[in-house]
């Protein structure tokens, strides 16, 4: 399937669909639990605190709950705690910190304050004996097992399945919670897609874009990263209505796209902002979900719309790690990157 020597990114994402299928196994229960939480405390709104593609998990959930149930949800920087030493000033609200290795000083600096200023505080972290963890009322495992590889893949799509089950316990989506049960098949097809015949033309672009919206913009952002991370190409991730505010005006200067569909209500502003790319004669790669769509990356349809970007980004991970082994990388080990990085 990989047509090269199994690097251990490699070997990560070849284990996601086992990885998630352990995860809904022994903590499907607990994220369940604590979106009824959730539910029954009726939030005014949620912070939550992250960092690199946590952050991007962090915000697949902000599009989630916004979108579906309305309650803001804002990303708060982790110095307004570490540094400027702020209380943060809001009443009936939660954090949520979400982290791989959960040893970064600042976002356990941010989940301390929120519980000094009253506020509710979960920990969604693979290591549930990190200094975040102590910081928290609540802890919830990501589940992911040891990550060994630099660029976070498997840990990335665990931490989407946990906030995706969240918010279906919240909002009490029986449809929602049924489709995460069959999450792990669904990604095990999604494996199968290969982008890389396509992928190897975006190496020859000087910048890229990434481009979706609503929970897609999450994965935009997240391939955005990988393609820095493993590559070494500079990608940069918008919404398909921002991008037009702007950013488009350099889409000439030998810029591609890589574009993510989605099956809900976003889906037609995306398909019209690649009519707008494609007039200014960029390249660009789009998914789709339509047959119609002559040329689009293979996609894996979830059994649930808001599921489609965890099987998208799965598709792509598998081609950005060939395309670093093609552009002679390293994805096990990029250049000045440590697996766990402290900030304060």
């Amino acid at each position: 399937m990989w047509g090269h020597s199994m690097t251990i990114m490699a070997k990560e994402i070849a284990s996601i669909p086992e990885v998630v299928a352990n995860q809904l196994e022994q903590t499907l229960a607990l994220y369940l639990a604590q979106g009824e939480h959730l539910r029954q405390q009726q939030p005014n709104c949620l912070i939550t605190c992250a960092r690199g593609s946590s952050d991007h998990a962090a915000l697949f959930f902000k599009y989630l709950v916004e979108s579906k149930l309305g309650v803001p949800v804002c990303s708060m920087g982790p110095s307004i705690a570490s540094i400027y030493g702020q209380p943060i000033v809001t009443k009936n609200a939660s954090l949520i910190a979400v982290s791989q290795s959960g040893g970064s000083k600042d976002l356990a600096a941010l989940c301390s304050k929120a519980a000094q200023s009253g506020l509710a505080t979960v920990a969604l972290v693979n290591n549930t004996q990190s200094l975040l963890s102590k910081s928290a009322h609540t802890v919830l495992p990501i589940g992911a097992g040891e990550e060994k590889a630099v660029a976070a893949t498997k840990t990335f799509v665990c931490s989407l399945v946990a906030l995706a089950s969240i918010f279906a316990g919240w909002a009490q989506d029986k449809d929602l919670i049924k489709a995460i049960h069959q999450l792990p098949s669904t990604l095990a097809i999604a494996l199968q897609n290969n982008w890389m015949p396509d992928f190897a033309k975006l190496a020859k672009a000087k910048g890229l874009f990434v481009i979706s919206r609503g929970p897609g913009i999450a994965i935009a952002h997240e391939a955005a990263l990988k393609f820095k991370e493993t590559c070494g190409l500079h990608a940069e991730a918008f919404s398909s209505a921002e991008v037009l505010h702007g950013p488009i005006a350099v889409a000439q200067s030998n810029f591609a796209a890589l574009c993510f569909a989605t099956r809900e209500e976003a889906g037609p502003g995306i398909l019209e902002t690649i009519g707008h790319l494609r007039d200014a004669h960029v390249p660009v790669l789009e998914t789709s979900f339509s047959a119609k769509r002559r040329g689009a990356l293979p996609v894996t349809q979830a059994h649930h719309p808001l599921l489609d970007p965890i099987c998208q980004i799965v598709s792509f991970y598998r081609a950005v790690e060939s395309l670093s082994v093609q552009l002679g990388g390293d994805p096990d080990s990029p250049a000045l990157l440590s697996k766990v990085t402290v900030t304060l």
